[in-house]
């Protein structure tokens, strides 16, 4: 044993294990970060996809509204874009669990998925035949409960359109709002 601590005690025997441990461990950091970057990187991915795709829906939602054009038909872009929603789910949950190690984002998301999908249906579904005040009781049931089930900070003022548009872009506000929240809580946490 003695031997043993005499040869390792050697200068040049102390700067080969110095430089060996030194340069293993240099390698295993840059490895390390290295994996986090890519990660981060797929994770920001993620958020141009989803970004991209709520955007879309959202945007042509408040035409639609703001024009009161509510004959939207089952092959219109908007319906496309709201069944695509529903074709990402899967994808997203995996990606959210792997790059985020986060169940919270695509909860989150699927939630929006769903209300994304109940306003443009309800929309879909509006004829002039409609009593006014029965849409606008459904359009405020929907927004109670997402306010319910996803409390948030509301805006407090909206632009005044003629019903029922004045409660849709409310709606479409209150789901703007809590996709703008998710992105840019998840995007903090991932630049952190």
């Amino acid at each position: 044993m003695k031997d043993i601590l005499e040869f390792l005690s050697q200068p040049i025997i102390t700067s080969l294990l110095t430089l060996t441990m030194g340069s293993y461990l240099l390698t295993w950091l840059t490895e390390r970060r290295s994996k986090k970057d890519k990660i981060r990187e797929k994770a920001l991915q993620l958020f141009e996809e989803v970004g991209s795709d709520f955007n879309a829906i959202l945007s042509m939602s408040y035409g639609h509204i703001r024009n009161s054009n509510f004959k939207i038909h089952k092959d219109s872009p908007l319906d496309v874009k709201r069944a695509e929603l529903f074709t990402k789910r899967f994808s997203v949950r995996i990606k959210s669990k792997a790059f985020l190690g986060s169940d919270e984002f695509w909860q989150r998301h699927e939630q929006l998925t769903f209300e994304i999908d109940r306003l443009v249906r309800l929309m879909m579904s509006l004829s002039d035949d409609d009593d006014p005040a029965e849409v606008i009781k459904t359009i405020r049931e929907h927004q109670e409960r997402l306010a319910k089930k996803w409390p948030f900070e509301e805006r407090p003022e909206h632009s005044p359109y003629p019903p029922p548009s004045n409660e849709l872009v409310i709606w479409v506000d209150m789901i703007w709002d809590r996709a703008v929240w998710l992105l840019g809580e998840n995007l903090d946490q991932v630049l952190r």
